[in-house]
């Protein structure tokens, strides 16, 4: 691998772009992207029940209906706010993502240092690897915890198309979430 190590230094993580990555993963997930497409066949269906209520009977028959639509669309425009408060909340209260670390990317393992210490894990102990629009890159450990490796801090001649093969040659799976299908240096969502 040319280039090796590769090196991220002074990655800090503001409250926002915490929020604005996290939101992201999770409108990704499939039990999101499904709760959404039923809570809008739900408001579909209200809707449609107060329509054809009004065009038989002039006038709304069940006020039931409205309540249960008003429950809906309240819920629907709230849910993002709640996940926003909780992601917000999750940020203050983890000190470690307001200090910023420096990255090295080695061909065995990744190392990283803050002010707290160091840390390394060996890419075979990856879980997976999350490339969040064009910017993020997050590396997993451990199913609920990643390390956040800002792309705008890759210090050339290296590429987000580099790391991507770097990932692919140590099998650490890896997939896309949010701008566009296909990871950097052309390879396809795993």
């Amino acid at each position: 691998m040319k280039h090796l190590p590769y090196h991220l230094p002074a990655v800090r993580l503001s409250a926002d772009e915490y929020v604005a990555v996290n939101l992201r993963l999770w409108r990704a997930r499939p039990g999101t992207r499904r709760s959404r497409w039923v809570l809008g066949a739900a408001v579909l269906l209200l809707s449609l029940s107060i329509g054809i209520d009004l065009w038989q009977n002039g006038q709304p028959e069940r006020t039931s209906t409205f309540i249960f639509l008003t429950v809906a669309v309240l819920y629907g425009l709230s849910r993002a706010a709640l996940v926003r408060w909780q992601l917000r909340r999750g940020y203050a209260r983890n000190a470690g993502l307001h200090q910023p670390l420096d990255f090295r990317l080695t061909n065995g393992e990744i190392i990283g240092q803050s002010g707290q210490g160091q840390f390394s894990s060996k890419w075979p102990q990856l879980k997976r690897a999350v490339w969040v629009g064009t910017d993020w890159l997050l590396l997993y450990p451990t199913e609920t915890a990643c390390y956040y490796l800002d792309l705008r801090q890759l210090q050339p001649p290296a590429t987000p198309a580099d790391l991507a093969r770097l990932l692919a040659r140590h099998a650490v799976p890896q997939q896309r979430v949010g701008g566009g299908g296909n990871l950097p240096g052309g390879g396809g969502v795993a």
